[in-house]
């Protein structure tokens, strides 16, 4: 018995190569550095492991690494240091830094990438969107900000949109495992934030704030739930589902839904409602032209009674409340309310910006640093500040404005374009199931995305930004893939 015993271990390691051996010493050596680091209270030493890990990652299997973005992101928390003026958010900003030096790398050695995918639309409309941000820093009155800014947006959409286009081309199931990543990590933090607000008593005024120090604040809690609901309830309908995978979308949308609603984010309530706006407008089959002539006339409405609702809005001094019904009726409060007052200050501010730099802005990522002598005593409210700290412009339209022009403006209302028309364009003519299915969700994701952007803008944070970008390489991919299979089915 011993005999068999000793022959069996003997050819276990008979099978291991010296790499193998290699790897496992490794291994061995970092545990017993990283218990020995807890026992001594060495940080640097668990620092040095991470890193090593990450950079393993990155090299030998960037999928994963693309992966662990996504499934970190919520997760992660913003490192800053005022000597260098630098903040990054770990570890899934570092991960998307290196993913994006790797990415580079490849392309000066062996430069391939899918042409259809390179000259979609939706790419092309991305590089002017770079370009353009590219010109503004050079005529930004903060170069080096307008620099860390541009820098942050190129690993962002390097890592969450071209190498996810590699990740997820030859099959959409990895785009699905990557958005699965995000779901669980945020559901996660949902369950954290739900039970520290239930200790409160589901108190409004705690909602703002108790989803720190993972997201910044509810509003960018609200829109990251407000893009994953489209997308967990949808992948629920994927043809190739298994029953363990539709409860896995049932249980993680209930999840979503209650921190969905307290998350108390008027701005994402009003996202998620015109999303599932677009949805029945297409299941319903509404033509363009109907669409087209009924905003027209809702547009004449508010012109000609313009001051009857803008008096009526004034008259308005229902504040934020825990009440659902007065939490909605809040939202036209300008006369009272601080966070709507702070947005229209905001907005003026940007405006005055616009004016005296209508053409190359301020430079991006400078507003903040530059709106303070732009605000008006009328607009300003308690929670108004002149020293620079006070955040970006609260739009993802007025302020690549005021930072970039009206050129800059321009490029995101292109980009906008591209996404809804190519999103929809695959849904209406594919016959596949799961392009279609995969080009809806990502497009009604988009839509509660660029809805919530016009009183909030977060593509500055990865918190959205990894799924922003990816939403788009999707549509990209699901076009070009339908567009190769009706000229097959067309021979």
């Amino acid at each position: 018995m011993k005999t068999n015993l000793i022959e069996r271990i003997k050819r276990l390691f008979g099978k291991i190569n010296k790499r193998q051996v290699a790897a496992l010493l490794i291994v061995l050596a970092l545990v017993l550095a990283n218990g020995y680091a807890i026992i001594r209270e060495i940080p640097i030493i668990q620092i040095v492991t991470i890193a090593i890990l990450g950079l393993y990652l990155v090299f030998f299997h960037a999928d994963w690494t693309l992966y662990l973005i996504a499934l970190t992101t919520p997760f992660s928390i913003v490192i800053s240091s005022k000597d260098i003026h630098l903040g990054l958010s770990l570890p899934s900003e570092a991960l998307s830094i290196a993913l994006t030096m790797v990415f580079f790398a490849r392309i000066l050695y062996d430069f391939h990438i899918n042409r259809a995918l390179l000259k979609h639309p939706v790419s092309i409309a991305l590089f002017v969107y770079l370009g353009w941000m590219l010109v503004t820093c050079l005529t930004s009155v903060r170069p080096v900000v307008s620099l860390k800014f541009f820098a942050s947006k190129v690993w962002f959409i390097t890592s969450s949109y071209w190498f996810f286009l590699q990740l997820a081309e030859d099959d959409l199931k990895n785009a699905v495992r990557y958005f699965n990543c995000y779901a669980v990590g945020l559901a996660v933090i949902v369950l954290i934030t739900t039970y520290k607000h239930a200790l409160s008593g589901f108190d409004e005024h705690y909602a703002h704030w108790v989803m720190s120090p993972f997201y910044n604040d509810h509003t960018a809690y609200g829109a990251a739930l407000a893009f994953m609901l489209p997308l967990t309830a949808g992948f629920f309908f994927l043809p190739d589902n298994r029953l363990w995978q539709k409860i896995f979308y049932v249980v993680v949308s209930s999840i979503f839904l209650l921190g969905f609603y307290l998350s108390f984010s008027r701005a994402a309530w009003i996202s998620l409602m015109v999303s599932l706006a677009v949805l029945v407008i297409l299941k319903l089959r509404i033509k363009l032209s109907w669409l087209i002539g009924g905003g027209l006339a809702l547009g004449l409405l508010l012109f000609f009674f313009s001051d009857e609702i803008l008096y009526k809005m004034s008259r308005n001094s229902q504040d934020s409340s825990g009440n659902f019904v007065e939490h909605i009726q809040s939202m036209s409060n300008i006369s009272t309310d601080a966070s709507n007052m702070e947005r229209i200050n905001r907005w003026t501010a940007a405006y005055g910006m616009i004016r005296e730099k209508p053409l190359f802005g301020w430079g991006p990522g400078t507003y903040q640093f530059e709106y303070a002598p732009f605000q008006h005593g009328y607009y300003q409210t308690i929670i108004s500040t002149d020293f620079g700290d006070g955040g970006n412009a609260h739009s993802e339209y007025i302020g690549p404005c005021a930072e970039s022009g009206i050129v800059g403006m321009l490029t995101v209302f292109t980009l906008v374009f591209c996404f809804v028309y190519y999103g929809i364009r695959t849904y209406i003519d594919a016959e596949d199931k799961t392009l279609k299915l995969m080009s809806l969700c990502m497009t009604l994701s988009l839509i509660s995305y660029y809805t919530h952007g016009v009183f909030n803008n977060f593509l500055d944070t990865d918190k959205l930004s990894v799924l922003v970008w990816a939403a788009m390489a999707v549509i990209t991919l699901c076009n070009v893939q339908n567009r190769y299979l009706s000229a097959s089915l067309k021979q």
